[in-house]
């Protein structure tokens, strides 16, 4: 719950599509009916049935909110996947929720459903009984789906009881959609039996077979009946009008909420079936039906004229924010002018772990659970404020207050979850939800470029520190320090400063490598580089001159003793770990800084410094030998 509001969170697809979105607007004014409030969970595609495809798009109802959801609807057949609706299931029951099931049947779980059978049938009845047709071809969705199988077991029962013999050549498989179905009904045409009847298993097919027909010269229904099923508004506005069925949505609605609340209150709600009508069109030889749907086809055909705007738009908002230097610019870009208009009622949380210019996020599994809030219209933020997911989104209780759904989609790239984007609108407006689908995949592609952006820029950035630094001792090696150097050197901030130079040289590298190997001349190589790096300041420019010299440049200067002294008592530590002594042989040298400063003249004079030191500490180890 929220507040005095129960919650319903209806999993779907397609939330554009005109049936469900006229499906999301009598669902949500019913339910308020019972005190409810819906937030929609969505997919942008379908799936097909498709069981091993899990798309990342599918991590929309990971974000499902079980501690505020009271029931969870599943519209399965818009979903298409058995899988995932048993995982929403599995984890419906752990938080001890209850599900149902629109448009499909799992076990323990109520179920509202269209009984597609019963209407299926009255649609080929129609044809063989009414129309009297003896040659029909039966056009199903893919072979094997237990949808397209059910309807093949009517149409076989039907025909049969009508005197008519199956055989297989009145099968043939459109797989649901345009491209197949066009290709299977010229296939038809081709093989020279033209049936007298194409009975298809829903209506993006038979429309499609009536446009194939056309195309060839034949015409619907003189030649050939063409019928679908679904009840789609394109059925209806179509030439010639397509037989079909109506799913009244209304009633269906009507049964879902009824059914949703009793299951909350623990009533055992057996199987409710909504039987579809029988719609006689033109494309069977009846009179045309003409349905009062122009409304939202209005509508529709009018978001159609600034669609081109709106794509220009989106692509330039995605072009700047893959190209923006910060998160904040990137985002920025959901805020100008002719962007706003349409982000001004969404928000986006996002995984944070994207943000971590040292993760490969989407070629890698490193997301954490920690989100931030990316976008928000009116809780501006500086791009990657903190959120905690369990609060949905800003504001909930108040952007709830209106009575229309909440829409939540997944943020993903590279088919790879990045967080959700929530709508809140205050309208059914059909172009508002039809929208959605474009504004998501904008965020998608702008937030996901900008980090694969961000991700390149820090490999450069490697890779340039690579090229700078000496790989045994990540100190700089003399071709970047030498850059470093004339920079330091040539700045107007370090003209007149002091600039302290310090040698280390090894002693004894040699007598390491031969009785020690050269792993152990490695590890003392090493073991200087870092008591050379840690005894000097932060802006020290420390560099490997030679196998075993190294110098740090100190702007500022510095006491040249401590630094000394600070080597040798982290080298006799080292020694201590590492089983062999190591020390170093130091020399200092000071000057002025000027933009004339000759870097080898410093070299040599710190050098003899250290000359001199390596002698006195030759003399000392043979005084204390003899």
């Amino acid at each position: 719950m929220v507040g005095d509001w129960k919650i319903a969170a209806l999993c779907t697809s397609r939330i554009y599509d005109l049936q469900v979105h006229s499906f999301i607007v009598a669902l949500n004014e019913q339910l308020q009916k019972y005190n409810y409030a819906l937030w929609v969970y969505a997919l942008n595609e379908d799936l097909y049935w498709e069981e091993d495809k899990y798309p990342a798009e599918a991590s929309v109802f990971d974000y499902i909110s079980y501690e505020h959801a009271d029931v969870i609807i599943i519209m399965d057949e818009k979903i298409k996947s058995h899988s995932i609706a048993q995982k929403i299931i599995s984890e419906a029951k752990s938080h001890e929720k209850p599900v149902l099931i629109l448009d499909g049947h799992y076990d323990g779980c109520s179920s509202v459903r269209f009984d597609f059978a019963g209407g299926f049938e009255s649609v080929v009845r129609h044809v063989i009984e009414d129309h009297g047709v003896r040659k029909p071809v039966f056009m199903g969705g893919f072979k094997g789906n237990p949808f397209s199988e059910e309807r093949l077991a009517i149409f076989k029962k039907v025909i049969e009881e009508n005197g008519i013999t199956f055989d297989d050549g009145m099968v043939s498989y459109g797989e649901f959609w345009a491209i197949p179905a066009r290709r299977e009904m010229h296939a038809i045409i081709e093989g020279g039996n033209l049936p007298e009847a194409v009975i298809c298993a829903n209506d993006i097919m038979a429309i499609n077979v009536c446009d194939v027909l056309k195309e060839e010269g034949l015409k619907v229904p003189d030649d050939v009946i063409v019928t679908g099923f679904d009840g789609y508004d394109e059925v209806f506005v179509s030439v010639p009008g397509v037989t079909t069925v109506d799913c009244e949505l209304t009633e269906l609605a009507d049964m879902t909420a009824e059914a949703a609340a009793r299951s909350v209150s623990g009533e055992d709600c057996s199987d409710m079936f909504v039987i579809p009508r029988l719609i006689k069109n033109e494309s069977c030889g009846c009179p045309r039906c003409v349905m009062s749907r122009s409304s939202n086809m209005s509508r529709l055909n009018n978001s159609f004229y600034r669609h081109q705007d709106d794509m220009r738009m989106l692509h330039d908002c995605v072009s700047k924010m893959i190209t923006s230097e910060t998160l904040k610019e990137a985002v920025s870009y959901l805020e100008v002018e002719h962007t706003a208009q349409h982000t001004e009622r969404m928000c986006c949380v996002v995984n944070k772990d994207c943000f971590k210019p040292e993760n490969n996020f989407f070629l890698e599994d490193k997301a954490g659970q920690e989100h931030c809030l990316v976008y928000d219209h009116e809780y501006r933020s500086p791009g990657d404020a903190p959120f905690d997911i369990r609060d949905i989104i800003p504001g909930l209780t108040r952007r709830m207050a209106g009575g229309y759904p909440l829409i939540f989609q997944a943020l993903d790239y590279m088919n790879k979850p990045m967080g959700y984007v929530a709508y809140f609108f205050s309208t059914y407006e059909i172009t508002e939800y039809a929208r959605t689908a474009n504004l998501t995949e904008m965020v998608n592609m702008g937030l996901g470029g900008y980090i694969n952006m961000q991700y390149q820029q820090y490999l450069i950035s490697r890779m340039a520190e690579i090229y700078k630094k000496d790989a045994l001792t990540g100190l700089y090696n003399r071709l970047a320090f030498r850059e470093a150097f004339d920079e330091m050197k040539n700045s107007e901030d370090n003209q007149g400063l002091p600039l302290l130079a310090v040698m280390a040289d090894l002693d004894y590298l040699k007598t390491i490598n031969d009785n020690l190997g050269h792993k152990a001349g490695d590890q003392a190589i090493a073991a200087l580089a870092d008591a050379l790096k840690t005894a000097c300041p932060e802006n020290a420019l420390c560099v490997r001159f030679g196998g075993d010299e190294m110098f740090a440049f100190i702007p500022g200067g510095g006491s040249a003793d401590d630094i000394i002294a600070h080597i040798d008592q982290t080298l006799e530590k080292k020694s201590k770990k590492l089983g062999f002594s190591v020390t170093a042989s130091c020399g200092s040298y000071e000057i002025r800084l000027s933009s004339k400063t000759d870097l080898q003249k410093i070299v040599e004079k710190v050098d003899k410094k250290c000359i001199r030191s390596r002698k006195r500490e030759n003399r000392r180890i043979r005084h204390e030998n003899f």
